[in-house]
């Protein structure tokens, strides 16, 4: 026991000593950027499902499913178990996302596997997105869902009539629990057992997908059958993942607008559709650069407005600018005031900017000093 004490915590020593470094980097890279920003620059964000429900369905001794049709009712799923508090629990952590979420948060699949089945619970991946991760469009974070797997290793003949039904384009079904004694479950294939539903408790869901053949599934399907596990044991992780962010010109021009218009709509509106905002912005234009170079550099600058307060430290002050330009959402009513932005100040945010994205684009080259230099690259480089 010792041993594997000692083995942990190296292992979490090692986690801490890796975080620390990419904080330092992180760090490094603000005061090197020192306000420069790029809003289509892509960053690798990752948000990932706890396994709450599959520790709640452990305590609850979950070993099987039951279903039924009930003559001019809805049909059911029953996820049955030898601990009913334990089930309860689960049931009402289930009943929870579809309180935050609707009834579609919770995400049900069958999957026909050989002579039995395999049930998939798991979460709606979008739904889930904007739970853990906010609902905007300016952070687009890869989600690792999780889901709870559960194979029977037979069918009963009920269960293609309830795939019949969930066929439909409306097939909504009610979700319970009930409790089922060991001795029953040790038991293994499809048996029949009397329990009184707890209707009161049930959760209403809008339908659940049954898939009678492997090809049925849809590509991000979580009902993954036995032999396609035994392969990814055997093979590894997907080398694929994660995937690479989308780097090229017309992707990051893409999402630099995308994400502009969802945090800094005002600024945008009043330099594209008022006499002013145009007037400015024409002016800026002397500077030889590109419009999207002048309205983001405007919006970084605008940044600072959003501060709670002005450190006293450089330092401090860019990384809470880069900190706002994550979570900021300019109100319509805010009043946008370029008279107080000098062509001076654009200029000088311009080169900034265009340093962060050769930084990027070529980190082991050498950036100019001259801000038409740094243009001019951009340009060479095709996201001019």
């Amino acid at each position: 026991m010792a041993a594997k004490r000692g083995k942990s915590a190296n292992k979490a020593k090692g986690a801490k000593a890796k975080d620390v470094e990419r904080k330092a980097a992180n760090r490094d890279d603000l005061i090197k950027d020192a306000g420069g920003y790029d809003w289509g620059w892509p960053a690798l964000e990752m948000v990932m499902a706890n396994m709450e429900l599959s520790q709640r369905l452990a305590v609850g001794g979950f070993s099987g499913c039951g279903y039924g049709i009930i003559p001019d009712d809805l049909p059911f799923i029953t996820l049955v178990g030898s601990n009913i508090r334990g089930m309860k629990s689960a049931l009402a952590l289930l009943k929870e996302w579809t309180t935050l979420s609707g009834p579609n948060a919770i995400r049900l699949e069958i999957a026909y596997d050989g002579p039995g089945y395999v049930l998939a619970i798991s979460q709606q991946v979008d739904l889930l997105r904007w739970r853990v991760s906010g609902i905007d469009t300016v952070r687009q974070p890869l989600m690792m869902v999780t889901s709870h797997i559960k194979r029977m290793d037979s069918r009963h003949w009920m269960l293609d009539q309830l795939a019949d039904y969930a066929a439909q384009p409306v097939a909504p079904l009610r979700l319970i629990i009930a409790e089922m004694p060991e001795s029953v479950s040790r038991g293994g294939g499809s048996r029949g057992f009397g329990f009184t539903p707890d209707w009161d408790n049930a959760i209403l869901l809008p339908g659940i997908e049954i898939y009678r053949r492997p090809d049925d599934r849809p590509p991000h399907t979580m009902a993954r059958t036995e032999a396609e596990f035994e392969a990814r044991t055997k093979n590894g992780p997907d080398p694929g993942w994660p995937p690479a962010p989308e780097q090229d010109p017309k992707s990051v021009a893409s999402a630099r607008e995308r994400r502009l218009a969802a945090s800094m709509p005002k600024t945008l509106h009043v330099l594209r559709n008022t006499l002013r905002g145009a007037a400015f912005l024409e002016q800026a234009l002397v500077l030889g650069c590109a419009r999207w170079q002048v309205e983001q550099a405007i919006c970084n600058i605008r940044s600072a407005d959003f501060l709670a307060y002005q450190p006293s430290g450089a330092r401090k002050r860019l990384a809470m600018i880069d900190a706002v330009r994550h979570r900021v959402l300019e109100p319509a009513s805010m009043d946008v005031d370029l008279t107080v932005i000098s062509n001076d100040q654009i200029s000088a945010q311009i080169g900034l900017d265009t340093a962060f994205l050769l930084r990027r684009l070529e980190p082991d080259r050498e950036i100019g000093d001259a801000v038409a230099e740094r243009i001019e690259r951009i340009r060479e480089l095709g996201y001019g």
